[in-house]
């Protein structure tokens, strides 16, 4: 499922660069499509169309590499990859701006305004790759458990609190059963919260990293559960303190 959204929004990308570009649907560009007709007058649009056709092919190339790194498992060089959408987003729009004559005086430099302009969407395109940056380290950072009140919590996005009690089995796998699908969840570099489904065992709520083994499983009167700490002792050492809790 996840590749086949890849491979559409990559489609839809190349579609639109290639309309840009090649068909002068200049129409579609964002800006250029709100000016007046004096203003557009003053536009080069003929290089402003083959440049942001040209960045399309690029964004969409980057959006299938994205896609497919996760899809092969390297969701490190997938995570990159997204990452460097924003790179080439700053470039993109200022570099626009060589095509666009209204951004310019008489001898030829950039105005107060049109600067003033650029500023404001770089800090706005900064901001919001801070605050996507913090959320990708908010939801990277391992989950924290602790038991207590006859109950496991587990903190963090996507925790929950099992009670001990609708504990049926526990084990310690030193391999995860192999993640089919994301129902609702998040993946980001390694880490896997949320709902999946797990080959041959169906859904799952999962809360693991899956490069640091060992997992810990639990069976539940609520479903299935996959956790682990990022550590190997601390995640052996949780198993063995769920194990003594339940045979107290």
């Amino acid at each position: 499922m996840e590749i086949a959204i890849g491979v559409g929004t990559a489609a839809l990308l190349v579609l639109l660069g290639w309309a840009v570009k090649y068909k002068r649907a200049y129409w579609l560009i964002a800006g250029y499509n709100t000016m007046s007709a004096e203003k557009q007058a003053k536009v080069d649009t003929k290089g402003l169309g083959s440049f942001m056709g040209n960045m399309l092919f690029i964004m969409a190339a980057i959006v299938l590499a994205g896609f497919l790194f996760s899809f092969l498992g390297l969701h490190l060089a997938g995570t990159l990859a997204f990452a460097a959408i924003l790179a080439v987003s700053i470039y993109m729009i200022v570099k626009a701006q060589k095509y666009d004559g209204n951004t310019r005086d008489a001898q030829g430099r950039m105005t107060k305004g049109s600067k003033a302009t650029i500023a404001a969407v770089l800090a706005l395109l900064i901001l919001l790759s801070a605050g996507v940056v913090s959320f990708f380290y908010h939801v990277g950072r391992p989950a924290e458990f602790s038991i207590q009140g006859g109950a496991l919590e587990i903190s963090g996005m996507y925790g929950k609190k099992i009670n001990l009690a609708e504990i049926n089995k526990v084990e310690l796998l030193e391999k995860m059963p192999e993640i089919n699908r994301k129902n609702n969840g998040l993946g980001v570099g390694y880490v896997r919260k949320g709902h999946f489904s797990l080959s041959g065992l169906g859904k799952a709520i999962l809360n693991v990293n899956i490069s640091k083994p060992p997992f810990i499983r639990l069976d539940t009167d609520s479903g299935l559960f996959f956790i682990n700490t990022g550590a190997e002792d601390a995640t052996r050492e949780l198993y063995q303190e769920i194990i003594e809790q339940l045979n107290k």
